[in-house]
């Protein structure tokens, strides 16, 4: 329980401050309340020791990269990341030669990123951060650094595909390549992610869906079995690996929470859309992060990976939604309120992600490298 507690506390400030955001007695010191939420945000995460696990493969590869003046020393091949993330810390290390520097670039620059989607999507500057740490956002800052820059093309690609302008989105989410592959499953999206599909579809997907997940039909091992030019790639043998190894995803608090905000999305979504047109793709965001966990259930691999792209849509919609003038809204703000307490508990106890800061304690890459894998040989 003690370890969640900074986590707990970031999340009642920044309800703090989103309480003073709207109360307009305070009209005139909003944008001082917002800037406060996001620098206070900049601090716990940009300012962050070594947290969670990634910090094991990204410190050594930070201290060991030659900086960009040595740029025909650089060799790709050795470095397992892609190269547009490779160029771009390179690019960093020549200006600050300090791996906690670098990180706190990083956080700038997603912190940036965000408060420009949120300004231009949401009704609130501040109540999307609440959702952005409950949903993962501090997960991505603390451990997946590529992933999280390929969002950011993506959530600034947005623009182009409500003013139809497909060389630009195309253009940035092949920057968000660069950082990181999975960023290729957003250029086909251009075409289907802001359609207004009908309520039929959408509960017929539903419905095979839950029926996949439920009866555990092996839609992914199927797949590969029998459609013949799958076998033909390089990679079958990997995706076959993974499936047969994958532990299946069973009954979870996750999954009745992931249900619960299917259907209340659902049942608001013309009311959401009314609000305003971008909450139409957002909403069809999360069709994607829904249906990918119950289709791709078998292969952990694909629902570690896959619905994380669209996890932003929850800092999206849910702050929308609790916007709206609507009847229940006090009782869908309570139960949200505890949704959100519960994951900040169950996702920031273990002993990996007990939060250090290095303005107050001085991180120790070798303890902490010790106390992550302790916590994984005895899972």
């Amino acid at each position: 329980m003690m370890i969640c507690i900074p986590y707990l506390i970031l999340v009642i400030i920044l309800f703090c401050l989103y309480t003073l955001e709207k109360n307009p007695i305070y009209e005139g010191l909003k944008k001082r309340i917002i800037i406060l939420a996001y620098f206070i945000l900049l601090i716990f995460i940009g300012l962050r020791g070594h947290i969670m696990s990634d910090f094991i493969t990204y410190y050594p590869f930070y201290e060991n990269l030659p900086n960009i003046v040595n740029i025909e020393k650089f060799d790709f091949t050795k470095y397992p990341f892609e190269p547009g993330f490779v160029m771009y810390s390179s690019l960093v290390k020549t200006l600050f030669d300090n791996y906690f520097i670098w990180i706190f670039v990083n956080t700038l620059i997603d912190s940036l990123v965000f408060a420009y989607v949120f300004r231009r999507y949401c009704k609130s500057m501040i109540l999307p951060l609440i959702f952005f740490v409950v949903f993962n956002g501090i997960i991505f800052e603390f451990n997946l650094y590529r992933n999280v820059k390929a969002i950011d093309c993506f959530l600034l690609s947005i623009q182009y595909v409500l003013n139809k302008k497909l060389y630009k989105y195309i253009c940035l989410n092949l920057i968000g390549f660069l950082f990181h592959t999975s960023a290729l499953i957003y250029l086909p999206l251009y075409f289907i992610i802001n359609l207004h599909f009908s309520n039929v579809v959408i509960l017929s997907l539903f419905i095979v869906s839950n029926i996949i997940f439920l009866f555990n039909i092996s839609v992914i091992n199927n797949a590969i079995e029998n459609i013949q030019f799958l076998q033909v790639l390089q990679f079958y043998d990997k995706i076959n690996q993974y499936s047969n190894s994958a532990e299946t995803y069973k009954f979870s608090i996750g999954y009745f929470e992931r249900t619960f905000a299917f259907v209340l999305f659902f049942y608001y979504r013309n009311k959401l859309i009314k609000q305003h047109k971008s909450n139409n793709l957002f909403f069809n965001c999360f069709l994607f992060y829904y249906f990918s966990f119950l289709i791709f259930f078998e292969v952990k691999v694909f629902v570690e990976r896959v619905p994380n792209l669209f996890i932003f849509s929850y800092w999206i919609l849910y702050p929308n939604l609790l916007l709206l003038n609507i009847k229940n809204r006090q009782i869908i703000s309570i139960v949200v309120g505890l949704i959100c307490l519960l994951k900040v508990y169950a996702g920031y106890s273990g002993p990996a992600e007990k939060y250090e800061n290095i303005l107050i304690t001085k991180p120790d890459y070798n303890y902490r490298r010790n106390v992550y894998e302790t916590v994984s040989l005895n899972r």
